[in-house]
């Protein structure tokens, strides 16, 4: 970790706020996990529940990783798919480039 990573939440109260990633957070799922933002990560990032699904905001949809086979299937099926902006945050890698990324939780299926 070279510098400060802030991301943008959008809760499903509407509420924004600001994280900074810490010692162990390799993945977005984590982040949003250990600050509380309402997702559950049932799985633990297994990408099998979707119970970490977020909106990406559209002007980083093209800056970050596409979603693999696998993740694309598990959130095809979810009630609240965005096909461009849903994700699972358990397979977005955090990284130094994402600073000033902004997201929404989903709402719960």
């Amino acid at each position: 970790m070279s510098e400060e990573l802030e991301i943008k939440v959008i809760t499903r109260d509407g509420v924004t706020n600001t994280l900074r990633r810490g010692a162990g957070h390799e993945t977005l799922m984590q982040l949003l996990y250990e600050s509380d933002q309402g997702v559950e990560a049932a799985c633990g990032g297994c990408a099998s529940c979707a119970t970490c699904h977020v909106y990406i905001s559209e002007e980083w949809v093209d800056r970050i990783p596409p979603r693999d086979q696998v993740e694309d299937l598990l959130l095809t099926y979810s009630e609240h798919f965005d096909p461009a902006r849903s994700r699972l945050s358990c397979q977005i890698q955090l990284s130094d480039v994402m600073g000033g990324l902004t997201l929404e939780i989903a709402p719960e299926e």
